[in-house]
């Protein structure tokens, strides 16, 4: 008799022995892999499945099991971590997604469109599966300590219903309201963030000509007005820049190319103008990544 499925052997599990849920997890990157993490640490079976064969194996160091999509797709609770909507997208153009599956709630934790969340829950409800809006922000060092920001859009019946998850994931929950909201605010969290990088790069470029050390222009500039998430993680980017190189991710992938093209996108769609988003788009990203090598190659000499 062939074994069964992963996600219902787990749930049986959890009848008998009061075990949390299984999880399935799509998408194992940089954020998604610490997030797939800190749900194992917190006593979750995750069964989970990334195109790497390096990141599998190293979810599998942590606890978790990797395994196929079908496998995955037969939790009832499914999270989904990839850069944006096409994963979803394709198990549904291919049916692996269907009536089939036994996901019953998909929580969507990628940067889309608003209206691209939408489209994906109009595809979901007629097979039987509730999505959740959960765009994150915080970085895989909140991951890890589950303080992660969690953007949330849907029916409040649907999130009561996975608030073992959303818990275990993010101290700081904003419920935004209907499918779209999340999306909307997650793409304005990511153009504010992206315009302190630009400014703070741009601004340390002066205070070092007058010999000021960044470590200490940023100390004063936490202690003013000019405070700042990014002034106060300066560097944030520099492992997520690594990552991305090592990976091979293409520079438009990235969310400093990424966001903002969908945040020019979802205010062009609703007839705004976005000038800022513009002008970063076509700035920030170098920055980044050029800020990242030079710091990488300095730490290796």
């Amino acid at each position: 008799m062939p074994a069964p499925p992963l996600c219902t052997t787990s749930m049986m599990r959890r009848t008998t022995m009061s075990a949390p849920p299984t999880v399935g997890f799509v998408g194992l990157g940089n954020l998604g892999l610490a997030m797939a993490t800190r749900l194992v640490h917190r006593g979750f079976a995750v069964v989970a499945t990334d195109l790497s064969a390096h990141r599998s194996r190293r979810i599998t160091e942590e606890g978790g099991t990797a395994a196929s999509v079908a496998d995955v797709l037969a939790c009832e609770t499914v999270c989904v971590a990839t850069p944006d909507d096409r994963a979803v997208l394709a198990m549904l153009d291919d049916g692996t997604l269907g009536p089939g599956a036994g996901v019953r709630r998909l929580l969507l934790h990628s940067t889309v469109l608003p209206t691209a969340a939408r489209a994906l829950a109009d595809r979901l409800t007629p097979l039987g599966i509730s999505l959740l809006e959960v765009p994150v922000s915080g970085g895989p060092s909140a991951a890890h300590a589950g303080e992660l920001a969690l953007f949330l859009g849907g029916e409040d019946d649907h999130l009561d219903a996975a608030s073992e998850v959303l818990d275990a994931l993010g101290s700081r929950q904003f419920r935004l309201g209907p499918i779209g909201a999340g999306s909307a605010v997650k793409l304005v969290n990511q153009l504010t963030m992206l315009a302190a990088v630009d400014a703070l790069h741009e601004g340390l470029a002066l205070t070092r000509i007058f010999e000021v050390p960044a470590n200490a222009a940023l100390e004063a500039l936490a202690a003013a007005t000019g405070d700042t998430w990014v002034g106060r993680n300066w560097g944030f980017f520099d492992a997520i820049v690594a990552d991305y190189d090592e990976s091979g991710t293409a520079e438009d992938e990235r969310p400093w190319r990424k966001d903002l093209t969908e945040f020019m996108d979802a205010s062009r769609a609703v007839s705004l103008p976005s000038p800022l988003a513009e002008h970063l788009r076509g700035s920030v990203g170098a920055r980044i990544e050029e800020d990242a090598r030079a710091n990488r190659k300095g730490h290796a000499a």
